[in-house]
């Protein structure tokens, strides 16, 4: 019932928003998913199950745990990525001994 109350075009630039979070995440998400395909040698399927069961396990959204392995993937991880870093950072830190730059 808030919404009914605002007027059209701030009904519209809050969808739009929302929307734009929403394909925001799907990129990080669709990022992850390539990650662990990468990875682990999964399908895209596997990949995605991993990352909703670490969802479940964690109680951390999809697109936190998304953000935190593909930041911990980059070199680009923080203390906000702990949780990425504990499940996925020996896997990560394998692949970079055994394929060096």
């Amino acid at each position: 019932m808030l919404a009914a109350h605002r007027s059209p075009s701030t009904i519209v630039a809050v969808s739009y928003t929302g929307l734009r979070a929403n394909d925001t995440s799907r990129k990080v998400i669709d990022t992850a998913i390539g990650v662990l395909v990468g990875l682990r040698g999964c399908s895209p399927a596997e990949a995605f199950t991993e990352l909703v069961q670490v969802t479940r396990q964690t109680g951390i959204g999809i697109g936190t745990i998304a953000s935190g392995l593909v930041a911990v993937a980059s070199g680009t991880s923080s203390a906000d990525n702990i949780d990425a870093f504990n499940i996925w950072g020996e896997l990560i830190r394998a692949e970079r001994v055994a394929s060096p730059a």
